[in-house]
C-alpha cells in the first residue's frame, strides 16, 4: 500500500508558488486561499483533482507523491515472528502512531492564519 508523502508535497507546492501571494496562486488552482495555506503547511491532503492540477503546473506525475507504506513490511515481518515478539512489535508500532499524532497536533498549534 502506498502513502501520501506530505512533506515532499508541501515543499514542492511552496516552491511552485514562489513569491506569488497565496490569493493569486489559489485562484490559479481554483481553490480558496485558506485551502492553499492548509495544503502548504501539511494540515490538509489534496484531493486527487487538486493534486492533478498542481502536478500539471509543475510537470510532475501524481505517483511521485506516493511512497510505499512501511506498515506492510511490518505486517509481513510479524507473520514470521514468535508470539512474544509480536506483542513487542505491536507496542512499538502503537508508540510510533501516537508520536506521529502528537507531531501533527504540534504542527497545528504552530499554524497561523494570515
Amino acid at each position: 500500500m502506498k502513502e501520501f508523502n506530505t512533506d515532499r508535497f508541501c515543499k514542492d507546492l511552496t516552491a511552485l508558488r514562489g513569491r506569488e501571494n497565496q490569493t493569486a496562486f489559489a485562484e490559479k488552482l481554483n481553490i480558496n486561499r485558506s485551502t492553499l495555506s492548509l495544503l502548504e503547511h501539511g494540515k490538509q491532503i489534496p484531493t486527487l483533482d487538486i493534486l492533478s492540477r498542481i502536478c500539471d503546473m509543475c510537470g510532475k506525475s501524481t505517483d511521485e507523491y506516493f511512497v510505499e507504506s512501511t506498515t506492510d513490511a511490518l505486517v509481513y515481518l510479524m507473520g514470521s515472528l514468535v508470539e512474544s515478539d509480536k506483542g513487542k512489535i505491536k507496542e512499538m508500532a502503537e508508540r510510533i502512531r501516537i508520536k506521529e499524532k502528537y507531531e501533527l497536533l504540534a504542527r497545528r498549534e504552530k499554524y497561523v492564519v494570515d
